[in-house]
């Protein structure tokens, strides 16, 4: 067979022993481009691969190598874009996982997979196969069913189904030359009617339908201050924002202009109109005939925002989640492949979108944890984004009024932008904040969980009318169930933690792998009759809201009462219309929410948020009580926020309380400094999973080992920490246990543990073993 040149093909096999690129010849029958879906021999099997390059000669490699033919394309039509490729390497490199997670991260729609088909060798002319008909009617059977597909074939599950044979026969079958067995591949998900589908906006019926009417007349007033954008020509207006924002509007294009590109993290407190400053930025990148990408943290809250900006860019605007069906995205991506939607709305994934034109890439809530992937590829959006655009000359906008302290420390040394927005829009005050004791509060004989001054103030909205929000970031009615007899406390059997009670179904439940049991009324163990129930959750202070105020109806907002968005946005839809006085919740009510009328916000526990075994504990409960306590006061009414604790010196509750973030930063960081946590040094943790305890700890041993034979030729800046228990020991039936390792370079850290990682796959305590690496872990 004459060949016609040679192709590099990364392999779509998720195991890092194969986890490299091979070259392949390409046969003179197929025409193949970099960016195809081929079907390659890999060893004894056959596999899926992506043509990463194209040459006309063998490369050079180390020996005498020997190629082996592409077998067949996959794909002929849905090249993946260059930039895209190169991406998925480059995410694969920094968080350490195999090539291909990051290609399915990059590239959703390569659902593919091998299936075992059957083709028959004879026709049913064939005067052979006329005979069997009355010597083996079974085989002629099966040849029949093979004869009467349009396909060329049959896949072995559906072959015996339909002739009704055994695999038995089939095996027969194929030693005697009746039939032939291939592996073959499906394609993408939806793409072999990609073309026939019509230019449609199906994404806008995406959690968007339930929210707003986009056929409903808008006024001519808002109509004269919005955008007026065409496909054929942009017109960029202004005039829509306040003397500050417009400040920090101008600020960020000079930082731009002046560094062709780069990022720039947008300080604002809470209510101070960052959302109409993303606007104006967004209609400047189009009318420069940009593309833009705006990222909010959860998928709840892309309806939220997806309204404001449908109704100033229109058809331009595209939703992009996990939530929505593969077709349904396939959809979109064609659109944007195509230049029809160019300014995309998501959370996380949406980074990846394959806009041509990417000049603008904007981070909502930027310090917010779901940014970051928790499976492999574990990647932050947020470097995701800085990589997209850092050879385009394009702008990444951070925004939070709680940044993360890895983004506000690399603005105070100049490594990134920074501008503040730093009073709220129209000048309207901060709320005001009382920090409650609960020592004394419990002193005195309060025995509740509502301080007098949260009760008094939650009657007062009630009589006037106005709302409140009480948050209690734990779902549930209580945290755990104990024995005061034994001390026995209900655990769950495949995890080790406790389980949670709810009380509307009487069940015990594992807010993990979400094992569910009855609730028992005498003590397993002892068979006492002395169990109760502790802590408490927001499923218990909605059932004491009711109590306390007989008549009041009380929303509930946690993942318990919001199984899918159109629940979560009907919850939110009521408590905004005012219609009722209270809605009770956990960090879900923190991100993004603006309810005018509400004017009291209570945090109902505020120790559990700072008292976690993790260096970060205390950033996360500034930034959480900064954020709920910025839902109050954002209407015309002034606002106040009640903080319950125990510690009312914890420094970030004193520094929420005064939204001083610039305060609180600044202690933080000398601890960080003081302790070598991040920024000042970086860590990569591997996580080792086995249902077998032992099996998890030899295992973890001998990865130590082999890491400490690479630390052997680095200095003392490089450490590892453990193996040691994971902080939960035991997850959905799987042991676990972990190995880090920190240093100052990233670069040399990546290094240490790809080799090391590398060693222990060597041996044979890797074998039947799972790990899983992270890069900077946010927990």
């Amino acid at each position: 067979m004459k060949l016609s040149g040679y192709a590099e093909v990364l392999v779509d096999v998720a195991n890092r022993r194969l986890d490299q690129s091979f070259h392949y010849y390409i046969p003179d029958n197929l025409v193949i481009h970099a960016g195809m879906m081929v079907v390659v021999p890999l060893k004894h099997r056959k596999v899926r691969g992506l043509v990463v390059s194209i040459s006309s000669d063998p490369p050079e490699l180390d020996g005498e190598p020997r190629f082996r033919n592409i077998e067949a394309v996959l794909e002929e039509n849905c090249l993946i874009p260059p930039e895209l490729i190169e991406l998925a390497c480059w995410l694969s490199e920094t968080t350490i996982c195999p090539k291909a997670q990051a290609l399915h991260s990059v590239w959703p729609f390569l659902k593919g997979k091998g299936e075992t088909w059957m083709t028959s060798m004879a026709g049913m002319d064939d005067e052979d196969v006329k005979v069997l008909e009355l010597l083996d009617p079974d085989t002629f059977q099966v040849l029949k069913t093979l004869n009467r597909s349009r396909r060329g074939g049959l896949s072995e599950n559906v072959l015996l189904k339909r002739s009704g044979a055994k695999k038995e026969l089939l095996e027969d079958m194929l030693k005697q030359g009746w039939i032939k067995k291939e592996i073959r591949f499906s394609g993408k998900a939806g793409s072999s009617d990609l073309n026939e589908r019509k230019k449609n906006n199906i994404e806008n019926k995406i959690d968007i339908d339930t929210d707003i009417d986009t056929d409903k007349d808008i006024d001519v007033d808002i109509r004269n201050n919005i955008e007026q954008i065409t496909a054929g020509s942009v017109r960029h207006v202004t005039g829509t924002l306040s003397p500050a924002q417009e400040k920090v509007f101008q600020d960020i294009l000079a930082f731009r202009n002046k560094n062709d590109g780069g990022t720039v993290l947008i300080h604002g407190i809470t209510g101070s109109g960052k959302t109409e400053v993303y606007k104006e930025l967004v209609a400047k990148v189009l009318a420069e005939g940009g593309d833009v990408i705006l990222l909010v943290p959860e998928i709840s809250l892309t309806s939220q925002i997806s309204r404001i900006f449908l109704e100033q860019f229109g058809d331009m605007v595209g939703i992009i989640h996990s939530g929505i069906s593969s077709s349904d995205k396939l959809a979109i991506w064609e659109q944007i492949l195509q230049r029809n939607k160019r300014v995309i709305i998501g959370a996380r994934s949406a980074v990846f979108a394959p806009l041509s034109n990417l000049k603008l890439i904007i981070l909502d809530e930027e310090h917010d944890n779901a940014y970051k992937q928790d499976e492999n590829p574990k990647y932050h959006a947020r470097d995701v984004a800085r990589k997209r655009v850092e050879d385009r000359g394009g702008l990444v906008l951070l925004g939070s009024a709680t940044p993360s302290l890895e983004a506000y420390a690399a603005a105070q040394r100049d490594k990134i932008g920074l501008v503040s927005l730093e009073e709220r829009f129209n000048q309207q005050a901060l709320p005001t904040v009382d920090i409650v004791d609960m020592k004394q509060e419990l002193a005195s004989g309060n025995k509740t969980m509502f301080s007098m001054a949260l009760r008094n103030k939650l009657q007062e909205r009630i009589d006037n009318g106005e709302q409140s929000i009480l948050f209690l970031n734990r779902r549930g009615y209580s945290t755990f169930v104990f024995c005061r007899e034994c001390g026995y406390v209900a655990r769950c059997p495949h995890c080790d933690v406790s389980l949670t009670y709810h009380s509307h179904h009487q069940q015990l439940c594992c807010h993990y792998c979400n094992y569910q049991q009855d609730v028992f009324h005498r003590c397993p163990e002892c068979n006492s009759r002395f169990i109760r129930f502790f802590g408490q959750g927001t499923q218990k202070v909605e059932e004491e809201v009711s109590a306390l105020f007989p008549g009041v109806e009380v929303l509930r907002l946690d993942t318990d009462t919001t199984s899918g968005s159109r629940e979560y946005n009907r919850i939110l839809e009521r408590f905004r219309s005012g219609e009722v006085p209270i809605l009770v919740g956990t960090q879900m009510l923190a991100k993004g929410l603006d309810f005018p009328n509400v004017t009291l916000v209570g945090v109902i526990s505020a120790d559990q948020l700072f008292n976690m075994p993790d260096f970060r504990s205390r950033e996360r409960a500034f930034q959480l009580l900064t954020q709920v306590a910025g839902r109050a006061g954002r209407g015309a009414k002034g606002g106040e926020v009640v903080i319950q604790t125990y510690s009312p010196e914890e420094r970030s509750i004193l520094r929420s309380a005064k939204q001083d973030y610039a305060a609180f930063f600044w202690e933080e960081i000398a601890y960080r400094k003081q302790q070598n946590y991040p920024p000042f040094a970086h860590i990569i943790r591997i996580m080792i999973f086995h249902e077998k305890e032992d099996r998890v700890i030899k295992a973890a041993q001998d990865l130590a080992n082999s890491i400490r034979l690479v630390l052997a030729d680095q200095d003392q800046e490089y450490v590892i920490l453990g193996p040691a228990p994971a902080v939960l020991t035991r997850l959905k039936n799987e042991f676990r246990w972990q190995v880090s390792v920190k240093g100052k370079n990233p670069a040399v850290l990546r290094r240490i543990v790809h080799q090391g990682v590398r060693a222990f796959y060597l041996g044979t305590a890797s074998s039947g073993i799972n790990i899983s690496i992270e890069v900077n872990p946010l927990s």
